[in-house]
């Protein structure tokens, strides 16, 4: 075995062991937020803990982007009731863009072992244009601003596409911006009581979202197509 498997192997277990401990410990409050009851405990527990619970909550956004599987609305609602929808959002971001950088880190220097943990590589092989298309950035900044497609597992895929990581983190993120806010709008909202405004909130995302799902499957096809070409 050469010296650059072992290095892969060690970095793999190092970073396995230190995302079981991590799930163990953030996992109850991942968990209690499919509840009305436990979003408030919650709430009181990050209250509580100050700058600390801040801390947390980025911490709870960079695992839900390493665990590309778990949604990410749920906990971007729960930004906004905590921090506010532009507090919130400045809070997602800022795990989003943590959780993007050592997902790349990861997908890089271990591979497909550290990917298939978390995602199913056939499922992405409809977004193999992106290592061919010419306008790679803009492609990319679509795919990440338009709602239906799976952006946490599409980071998966950043070392592998011909765009400068740091090109790659910034388009990501921006992009992410409108789907983000609207949660923690909803959120903050919800918090304060204004059922109505959340409701027409909830309308119009839902309207956004479905309209975005269609253009993706269209956009995504009309891609496979000319890379086919």
């Amino acid at each position: 075995m050469d010296k650059k498997k072992i290095k892969s192997i060690i970095v793999f277990g190092c970073f396995l062991i230190l995302f079981v401990t991590l799930t163990i410990v953030l996992w109850p409050f991942i968990s209690s937020l499919s509840t009305d009851v436990g979003r408030e405990n919650l709430k009181e527990k990050i209250s509580s803990l100050g700058v600390a619970g801040w801390f947390v909550m980025v911490g709870i956004q960079v695992l839900q982007i390493i665990v590309a599987f778990l949604p990410g609305e749920p906990i971007e609602i729960v930004m906004g009731v905590f921090y506010g929808s532009i507090g919130g959002l400045f809070t997602c971001l800022l795990g989003i863009l943590l959780g993007s950088i050592l997902v790349y880190l990861l997908s890089k220097y271990i591979g497909k072992p550290f990917v298939k943990l978390f995602i199913d590589i056939d499922d992405l092989e409809k977004y193999k244009f992106l290592r061919n298309t010419k306008k790679v950035e803009l492609t990319v900044f679509i795919l990440f601003f338009i709602p239906g497609t799976p952006k946490d597992a599409l980071t998966y895929l950043a070392p592998f596409v011909p765009i400068k990581p740091k090109k790659f983190f910034v388009i990501s993120t921006i992009a992410r911006i409108p789907s983000v806010i609207t949660s923690t709008i909803l959120g903050d909202q919800i918090i304060k009581g204004n059922y109505l405004i959340a409701i027409i909130v909830f309308i119009i995302t839902a309207i956004i979202s479905i309209a975005g799902i269609l253009f993706s499957n269209y956009y995504t096809k009309r891609k496979q197509n000319e890379l086919s070409k």
